[in-house]
């Protein structure tokens, strides 16, 4: 059996795609934000957790919060002064905001790095917010879905522009 050209490339993309697609469908705990914020008591500091609504295990499912001292994170992180250390549960298809203050041993003005891991199949996504301007920070994943669905928007957008060439650019 003889295929085009044009067919063995749409085949190829195609087969790359649904690999690119299982592969970042797969269960992880990933860091889903390492943010520098500067500590303001007046405002303080949200982590915030947007939940999946089809988590498998919901009292199981949780993000992790890792608060260190930055200068010292930023020289060597795995010698920094952990400041604090936080358990989050899920609450799945909802966001759940988590404040911390001076209570939680946090001083006015200190710069922090914050760290926050997740299972990205079970946190969509996670932001930081310092209370500065412009102090929210998306996390690293925003969720599996968008990336599959980029990728077969990209694989559609190839396949058309190959049969589009292969029927010579004429539909008439």
């Amino acid at each position: 059996m003889n295929f085009s050209k044009t067919t063995t490339t749409v085949v190829v993309f195609a087969l790359v795609a649904l690999a690119l697609a299982s592969i970042s469908a797969s269960a992880a705990t990933t860091e889903m934000a390492n943010e520098t914020v500067t500590f303001d008591n007046s405002s303080n500091l949200t982590v915030s957790v947007d939940w999946n609504e089809s988590i498998t295990d919901p009292a199981n499912a949780t993000a992790d919060v890792a608060i260190y001292n930055a200068t010292e994170y930023d020289d060597d992180p795995a010698n920094a002064t952990l400041v604090l250390e936080d358990t989050i549960a899920s609450d799945p298809d909802n966001t759940t905001d988590t404040e911390y203050t001076e209570a939680d041993g946090l001083v006015d003005g200190d710069d922090y790095r914050v760290l926050v891991t997740a299972d990205d199949l079970e946190a969509d996504s996670v932001t930081i917010d310092d209370g500065s301007l412009g102090g929210i920070f998306p996390g690293s994943d925003s969720g599996t879905s968008s990336g599959v669905l980029g990728i077969v928007i990209i694989a559609a957008a190839i396949g058309f522009v190959a049969w589009r060439t292969s029927n010579g650019g004429d539909r008439s």
